[in-house]
């Protein structure tokens, strides 16, 4: 496995949203809550893209529809209306000489 760098630590603060391709995925890099997460740049509700999305209290909302998923579990809120859509994937990440990133097979 190697280790795919996607930014240093020292940059990633409350707000922080960035748009990365990996391994050909459209990714993002996101920090809300005291959570960093590695999610797809797409709202499992529709496929709308996610990279102007709104992060507040740990969680991320489509600006399409307007749904929000938390960022610790993927679920998206607000009870029966959202029941049915899939929750917000996320790429376990890793920290290594000052910079996240993740593991990838090559």
């Amino acid at each position: 496995m190697n280790f795919y760098p996607l930014d240093d630590i020292a940059s990633i603060c409350e707000g922080y949203l960035k748009r990365f391709t990996v391994i050909g995925q459209d990714m993002l890099l996101v920090h809300s809550g005291g959570q960093t997460r590695l999610i797809p740049n797409r709202c499992p509700h529709d496929g709308s893209p996610l990279n102007r999305a709104r992060l507040t209290d740990g969680c991320i909302q489509c600006p399409k529809h307007k749904i929000t998923f938390r960022l610790d579990n993927g679920a998206a809120l607000g009870g029966e209306a959202v029941a049915d859509i899939p929750p917000l994937a996320h790429y376990e990440l890793v920290e290594e000489n000052g910079q996240v990133g993740i593991l990838i097979k090559q």
